[in-house]
């Protein structure tokens, strides 16, 4: 790899352009110059630590020995004290790799497997035989030595603290390596999406075809024109008894005193609910509506349905225009675009039209549902393309301020930007 030596300086830092690649090995190779020194005393660490597990060790493999095959209490006790010994050098491991996190992480191993040791001795060495007085002599001396060992590393991680920054400088030089690994996995996302979307596509164009031809080669415009008219009915009779919406529900729900008849109670609920149903269904002239009606005028004169006075004279103003036929047209307008909906009645146009629909609506959401998931990895790479200009900026800024010089990491390459041009609807 060629790497690019810039004649600028920004003082007297060097600057050098690198890719990514390169950038690692760089940096591995700088910090394994700075550190050295740390790496070194820690390493001697590393060893006496380790010598000192399989010191301890051989002292319980004694232990046990010495504890011989004898029943007595204090010899069991021995030969479980050497048991527990050995579980608790098998679970200590000492990483391979000597840096600052794995020399904290050593410490504290160390730490808690003293801590785990002198446990155990606490419960179990006063009842051992005083044979075993010498091996548990030199297994204290072993842990006195760890214990020294271990202000050793104290003050060694004390006074190399810098190195903890230098290898945090490691990991966002993986975590961008990671980041600009994300084209191929974006592109294969990409793919498939858009053979979704041309699939979807194809079948929204056939379901929209057919539906168009089918409504030019039958009557079914004549019933969605029925169908548009009875709304329009529907929400004319909604707004009319808006004004009496209130007064019925709260007539229903109270006990005025005031008695209708089932035809009465039913029509006031009917019609609240769907009021072009309830007034095709009414014989002419809305006698049970009327009944309702009644009903509900004499308990607001009784006074025993309380109301403010403006909403009483409204409502009763309201009743006598429905007496006097307010809705009388609506009835006949309503009556006849249901007369007219009875002659398909024998006709299997509505289902043809259903299935058509449906067909349609469903092509029109799986369109949909693949384009806004188009849009959602568009979303994805750009956010992408921002956390690697973040991790960019964050690594070059570290490195000037750790090893006192100027990296410009060369990620042009990195392909993610072209991949937002086939997010693209207009690209489908």
């Amino acid at each position: 790899m060629r790497v690019e030596k810039s004649e600028k300086r920004l003082g007297a830092i060097p600057m050098t352009t690198l890719t990514v690649e390169q950038l690692d090995k760089w940096y591995r190779k700088t910090l394994s110059k700075r550190t050295k020194d740390f790496v070194k005393i820690a390493e001697r660490s590393f060893k006496i630590v380790e010598r000192s597990l399989k010191d301890i060790e051989e002292l319980a493999h004694e232990l046990a020995e010495s504890s011989g095959e004898e029943e007595t209490e204090s010899e069991g006790i021995a030969s479980r004290f050497a048991m527990k010994i050995n579980d608790i050098v098998e679970n200590f491991v000492v990483e391979t790799e000597v840096t600052y996190a794995t020399t904290e992480a050593m410490k504290d191993e160390t730490q808690k497997f003293m801590q785990d040791l002198w446990g155990a001795g606490a419960r179990w060495i006063r009842r051992m035989d005083k044979k075993h007085k010498a091996i548990i002599k030199s297994l204290d001396v072993y842990l006195k030595e760890l214990s020294k060992e271990i202000n050793k590393i104290n003050k060694l991680l004390f006074e190399f603290s810098w190195v903890k920054d230098l290898e945090r400088i490691g990991t966002r030089i993986a975590t961008l390596r990671d980041l600009t690994f994300g084209r191929v996995v974006f592109e294969e996302q990409i793919r498939t999406v858009r053979q979704k979307i041309t699939a979807a596509q194809s079948e929204y164009e056939a379901a929209k075809n057919a539906f168009d031809e089918f409504k030019e080669s039958s009557n079914v415009s004549d019933l969605l024109n029925l169908d548009d008219e009875s709304e329009h009915i529907a929400s004319v009779l909604r707004m009319k008894l808006n004004i009496l919406k209130k007064p019925v529900k709260k007539f229903l729900q109270h006990d005025t005193g005031v008695l209708i008849g089932p035809a009465g109670q039913k029509a006031l609920v009917d019609y609240f609910e769907d009021p072009f149903t309830a007034i095709v269904e009414e014989p002419d002239g809305t006698p049970g509506l009327l009944e309702g009606l009644d009903g509900l005028r004499e308990a607001l004169e009784r006074r025993t349905l309380k109301m403010k006075d403006r909403l009483i004279r409204r409502t009763i103003e309201e009743i006598e225009a429905i007496r006097g036929g307010s809705l009388k047209k609506f009835q006949e307008t309503a009556k006849a675009i249901d007369e007219k909906r009875r002659t398909y009645a024998d006709s299997d146009v509505y289902a043809q039209s259903d299935a058509f629909s449906k067909r349609l609506e469903e092509a029109t959401k799986n369109l949909e549902y693949h384009s806004n998931d188009l849009l959602r990895i568009r979303d994805e790479i750009e956010r992408q393309i921002e956390k690697v200009e973040e991790f960019r900026h964050r690594v070059e800024s570290e490195i000037v301020d750790s090893f006192d010089e100027k990296i410009i990491i060369k990620i042009d390459n990195l392909g993610l930007k072209p991949l937002l041009v086939q997010c693209s609807m207009s690209n489908s």
